[in-house]
Formats: C-alpha cells, sequence, structure tokens
C-alpha cells in the first residue's frame, strides 16, 4: 500500500514573534505543496527527515509503527528553507501515526483498502496537531520555542489566522480583490530554531496593537488601514532589531516604488522570504522590478502569489508499492 499525504507551503503574513508571546498570527498557505510517500512494505528507511527535527523526533517515539515502512519527504522548495517544511513533516508524522495505530488496532485496513483513508484521522483537530508539536518542542533557558501557528495554519489551509492563548483557528477570505500578495524568496535560509534559541523574550505589545488594527482592517474590507499596518509592522521589527540586513534593502527599494502598497518579510527575521502587496494590474511592473534586482541579488525570485492559494492537509492512497516520487 502507498500512502501520501501533502499540505501547503506556508507563509506569515503577519504574527511572527507576536505569536511567541501567546498572541495571533496571520498564515497564508500556497502550492506548491509539500508531500511525504509512505510504502507500508518497507524497511524502516526515512529519507528527507532530519532525525532531531520535530518530525524525526516523533517517528523514534513511535518507531514501532514505523518499523515495516519507508518514508519519502518530497520538498517542491528543494531545501531554500521560509516555506514550512519542519512544520509540514511533523504534520505528516503526527497524522501518519494516527493512520498507523489505526491499521494496528484493526479499525483502518478496510479505509485504507476502499480510499476512505481520510476517515482515519477525522478525530484529529488542529488544536491537537499544535498541542503535541508544542509538547515535543523543547523549552531552552536561553531562548524560545516556536508557535507552532504554522503547524496548524497548514493543516487547515487557507488564508487562516491561528491565535494561541486560547487555542483557536479560523479560515479567512482574502478581501480585497483588486490586489494580490505577491511571495518573493531572498535566497538566503536562517534556521528558525537556532534563531529563537539566541533570543530572551520579545516585547510584543506594540506589535499586538498593530495585528489587531490589521485584522480590523481585513474584517472591514478596508485596504488602507491593512496595508498601513502591514508597513507598520514591518518598521516596528526594524525598530527591534528583528529585520535582516539583505530584507531591510529589499524592502527599501520595493516600498519606494509608488505601485507597491505594502512589503514586509516573513518568519524569522524576515530573512527567508518576503510578501508584497501590490494591485494586480501593477503585477507585470513588479516582475519587472524582480528581474532587474535578481543581477545583484542572485537568489532573489518570485515563487507564488494569491492564484495559488491552497487547501489543508490531505491524504491519498493506492494499492501501489512505491515511496518514489508524489502524484500531482
Amino acid at each position: 500500500m502507498r500512502i501520501e499525504l501533502s499540505c501547503a507551503s506556508k507563509t506569515f503574513l503577519l504574527g511572527e514573534y507576536l505569536v511567541l508571546n501567546s498572541g495571533s498570527a496571520l498564515v497564508l498557505n500556497l502550492e506548491p505543496r509539500f508531500n511525504l510517500v509512505a510504502s507500508t512494505r518497507g524497511s524502516g528507511l526515512v529519507e528527507g527527515i532530519d532525525p532531531n527535527s520535530p518530525a524525526g523526533q516523533w517517528i523514534r517515539q513511535n518507531a514501532i509503527h514505523y518499523r515495516n515502512l519507508d518514508l519519502r519527504f518530497v520538498d517542491p522548495h528543494n531545501g531554500i528553507g521560509g516555506f514550512g517544511a519542519s512544520s509540514a513533516q511533523f504534520l505528516f508524522a503526527y497524522m501518519l501515526t494516527e493512520i498507523l495505530k489505526s491499521v494496528a488496532s484493526g479499525r483502518g485496513n478496510e479505509a485504507l483498502a476502499s480510499g476512505a483513508s481520510k476517515s482515519l484521522t477525522s478525530h484529529v483537530q488542529a488544536e491537537t496537531v499544535w498541542r503535541a508539536y508544542r509538547q515535543l518542542e523543547s523549552v531552552s533557558q536561553e531562548g524560545l520555542r516556536a508557535s507552532g501557528a504554522d503547524v496548524a495554519a497548514q493543516f487547515v489551509g487557507g488564508l487562516a489566522e491561528v491565535h494561541t492563548e486560547p487555542f483557536s483557528v479560523e479560515i479567512k477570505k482574502w478581501p480585497f480583490e483588486d490586489c494580490d500578495v505577491v511571495i518573493l524568496h531572498t535566497g538566503v535560509k536562517v534556521a528558525t530554531h537556532e534563531h529563537l534559541r539566541g533570543l530572551k523574550r520579545v516585547n510584543t505589545e506594540e506589535l499586538e496593537w498593530i495585528y489587531a488594527r490589521a485584522v480590523e482592517g481585513l474584517a472591514k474590507k478596508e485596504p488602507d488601514d491593512f496595508y498601513h499596518s502591514i508597513n507598520d509592522y514591518h518598521a516596528e521589527l526594524l525598530e527591534m532589531g528583528l529585520v535582516a540586513e539583505h530584507t531591510q534593502i529589499l524592502s527599501a527599494i520595493l516600498l519606494s516604488k509608488p505601485f507597491v502598497r505594502a512589503v514586509k518579510g516573513c518568519g524569522a527575521l524576515g530573512a527567508d522570504t518576503m510578501a508584497v502587496f501590490v494591485g494586480r494590474d501593477n503585477r507585470e511592473r513588479l516582475d519587472e522590478l524582480v528581474e532587474s534586482l535578481q543581477e545583484k541579488y542572485e537568489g532573489l525570485r518570485i515563487v507564488c502569489d494569491l492564484s495559488r492559494l491552497s487547501r489543508g492537509y490531505d491524504i491519498k492512497t493506492s494499492e501501489s508499492q512505491a515511496a518514489a516520487e508524489p502524484s500531482t
């Protein structure tokens, strides 16, 4: 039996650092999708997952269920970072463990054979996965642990708002039809866990106020309030010293163009990815600008936009035993 799990690539639109202090975050889930392909007649091989990562730790803790499986994690971004590969891996490992437990108890074989495999995880909620991730994360005396908001967001897909205390997750509709969100990758990779280990508790009072104004602008369909809030959030992170130098330079260049409504780095130090808010009628101008910047910033490229908004966690099964390439 071949089991294939998939979920979207995530981008923090707003809320990084705030969400570390029991706050909230807006997370955008887009294609291309991550995949985990499992063959149920294997020998315990695991490809593409670091054994010390959260997913690797989870697999070791549940090793009894994985001894006859071969796993292959497929990253459509080829390891460039910034899109939630680690959180996707944990989500897959958690959900696959639930499936394997059901099969081991004799309750899941019929569902797998009939193609109704997603019913085996229908009892799992975003909060369940999120709490498992948070419990697994070690707490360093020197730093902060990851929020897990990306795990919850990738579970539900779409444009997700994740509140961590008390926990809730809500899928929102993008209300500004004449505006696109374009996600750039800077070509620079920052290890989020290493960055968090070096942080003390961050004062996020100002970020919380800006975030609330942004969400209100989204709800009331007031684009100016929303975009001003995005830019203010970026400015506050700059003041706090939480924006990488190359992102500072690129943001300044992009914001100097009158057709760009807002810009901010996304995730740890805003280093890996950037969100650029631009009118759809100016998308070609943005494409040309990014192309012109690539001579100096070699790794800079457009990865996706709102046209590639993607669903949450999914699962497919087939009789094929190959754990090679995912289906399309």
